[in-house]
C-alpha cells in the first residue's frame, strides 16, 4: 500500500483572467508563489518519498517548493507531459463566458479545434498511473501505507481524471459518492491506495471537494468523469480517502496589496525588493 497524495498547483497569472488556459504556460503570480511557498513550508515534517509534477510552469514551480522543504537526500522529483491540463486547443487563451466567449459543449467527447476531450486527459490519466503509480504500488505490496508517500502536482482537470480513473480500477463493489467541483490552488487530496487483498475493510471512498474560491470554467470539469469499477482495466485496486482539498495551510496568505500580489512571479525580482527592503516574499 502507499499514500497518494493529489496537488493542485498554486494561483497562475491566467486563473485571474476569463481565459481558457489548459497548455498555456503561464507562471504563478506573486500570491501564487506564496501558496506554494506555505504548502512547501506545511510539509516540512511530512516525508515524501516521491515527487511527479507537470511540467508546467504552474505545477513545476508548486512541486518545487514541496521539494526544496523536504530534509536531505531529496527524493526524486519527476516532471511528464502526462501530468499536464486539459489542452483547450484554438481556445487556449480565449474568452469563455456566455456573451462572446468560447463555450465548451457538454460531454465527454468535446473538444476545441485542436485540442483534447475529457476522455483525451482520461488516457493521459490511466498512462501516468501505468508508468508512475502501479509500479510503486507493486513494489510496496504489503507493506504499511505510512513507508511510501507519493505526491503528484498537477491541475484541476487532470486531478478530476486522474482521481476517477484510480477509482475505476476499484473491485470492493462498493458505491461512490462523487462531488468534486475542483480543487483551490495549493489544495491536496489525500488516499490510501493498496491491492484488494491488503484492505480488510475499505470504507466507500467519497471524493466531496468545496473549493475555497470559485474555480473557473478552464479549471473544473464539464462533466463528471466515469468512476464505476472497469474489470478490463489492471491493477484491481481499493482506496481509502483521508481527506479532500485541504488548504489549511493558507491561513494568514493574503494577496499583496496595490496589485503586486496578481503580477507574475519573478525570483529575481522578489529577491531585489528584499535586497532594498520591500520584502519580496511577505505576506499582508
Amino acid at each position: 500500500m502507499i499514500t497518494l497524495t493529489i496537488v493542485r498547483h498554486g494561483e497562475s497569472t491566467d486563473n485571474l483572467k476569463a481565459l481558457w488556459a489548459g497548455w498555456s504556460d503561464a507562471p504563478l503570480s506573486v500570491h501564487g508563489m506564496n501558496q506554494a511557498k506555505a504548502l512547501g513550508e506545511s510539509f516540512k515534517t511530512t516525508k515524501v518519498d516521491h515527487i511527479f509534477a507537470s511540467d508546467l510552469l504552474r505545477a513545476n514551480w508548486t512541486a518545487q517548493q514541496i521539494h526544496r522543504n523536504q530534509p536531505e537526500p531529496k527524493c526524486p522529483f519527476t516532471t511528464s507531459e502526462l501530468l499536464r491540463e486539459q489542452n483547450f486547443g484554438d481556445a487556449e487563451r480565449k474568452p469563455f463566458g456566455e456573451k462572446g466567449g468560447w463555450q465548451r459543449k457538454p460531454g465527454r467527447d468535446f473538444k476545441f479545434d485542436n485540442g483534447e476531450s475529457p476522455n483525451d486527459v482520461r488516457a493521459r490519466a490511466n498512462e501516468a498511473i501505468n508508468r508512475f503509480i502501479e509500479p510503486i504500488i507493486a513494489g510496496n505490496h504489503g507493506s504499511s501505507p505510512a513507508s511510501k508517500h507519493v505526491v503528484v502536482v498537477a491541475h484541476g482537470i487532470f486531478n478530476a481524471e486522474f482521481l476517477g480513473a484510480l477509482l475505476a480500477r476499484r473491485r470492493d463493489h462498493k458505491p461512490l459518492e462523487w462531488g468534486y467541483k475542483g480543487m483551490t490552488n495549493t489544495g491536496w487530496t489525500r488516499a490510501e491506495i493498496g491491492y484488494i487483498d491488503e484492505f480488510s475493510r475499505s470504507p466507500t471512498p467519497n471524493i466531496i471537494t468545496n473549493p475555497s474560491g470559485p474555480v473557473s470554467p478552464s479549471s473544473s470539469p464539464s462533466t463528471s468523469p466515469p468512476t464505476d469499477e472497469d474489470d478490463n482495466l489492471t491493477p484491481g485496486l481499493s482506496m481509502r480517502i483521508l481527506c479532500t482539498d485541504v488548504t489549511k495551510h493558507l491561513e494568514g496568505v493574503h494577496r499583496q496589496k496595490g496589485g503586486i500580489g496578481s503580477t507574475g512571479f519573478d525570483e529575481k525580482q522578489g529577491d531585489i525588493r528584499k535586497f532594498f527592503g520591500g520584502g519580496g516574499g511577505s505576506r499582508s
